[in-house]
């Protein structure tokens, strides 16, 4: 069966169902008045404003870092002229531990990466992919995401004229070489069967 997803814009709301976002023009705005002073009136603090969990035996967290390479179907201005296709070849998920990407040094004006999501089924053992709840988002340089423990994902996908997306990423890895599965699973996909319009 073919799946073909719109990818529409990172919010808040719209991301819920899946995880939580780090978006400030989005938090900022719905403030009003209403925020907290902090370093002396030099800041706001915006608190919880992205959570992380983990069941992992690990309790310390991972600081780890991706360069993202935009692929060459995808090096264009945005938005496109034109409808892009960009097919998903896998998605994974991370059973025991939500997963935060940050990305480092781009510009809150334009979109700089997509992210695609999918629900697990709670009906299996495996907790497969429900692709009927695939949705994709097209992020800007100053939106951070945070994909819930066990919700499926595709790898990162960097756009725009850059070469690369760099990203912090926080995750709580076992790394035990014995059981990768406690850190990441994945399910393939055949090129074409899940397919993101941008």
């Amino acid at each position: 069966m073919l799946y073909r997803v719109n990818a529409i814009p990172l919010t808040i709301e719209g991301f819920k169902p899946y995880g939580s976002i780090i978006s400030p023009g989005e938090e900022v705005t719905k403030l009003g008045s209403n925020y907290i002073n902090a370093n002396q009136g030099t800041a706001i603090k915006l608190g919880q404003v992205s959570q992380i969990e983990t069941t992992s035996e690990n309790k310390v967290p991972n600081w780890n870092l991706f360069r993202c390479f935009v692929q060459p179907h995808l090096k264009t201005q945005f938005p496109p002229k034109k409808t892009i296709g960009h097919s998903i070849i896998v998605l994974e998920k991370h059973p025991e531990s939500s997963q935060t990407f940050i990305p480092i040094g781009q510009s809150s004006e334009k979109v700089t990466y997509l992210i695609v999501v999918a629900l697990p089924n709670r009906h299996t053992s495996e907790g497969s992919p429900l692709l009927n709840t695939l949705k994709a988002f097209k992020c800007k340089g100053n939106q951070a995401v945070t994909y819930g423990r066990g919700v499926w994902h595709a790898p990162m996908i960097a756009v725009g004229t850059q070469e690369y997306v760099d990203f912090g990423v926080l995750i709580y890895e076992t790394l035990d070489p014995q059981k990768p599965e406690l850190d990441c699973i994945e399910v393939s996909y055949v090129p074409n069967e899940i397919i993101i319009n941008i």
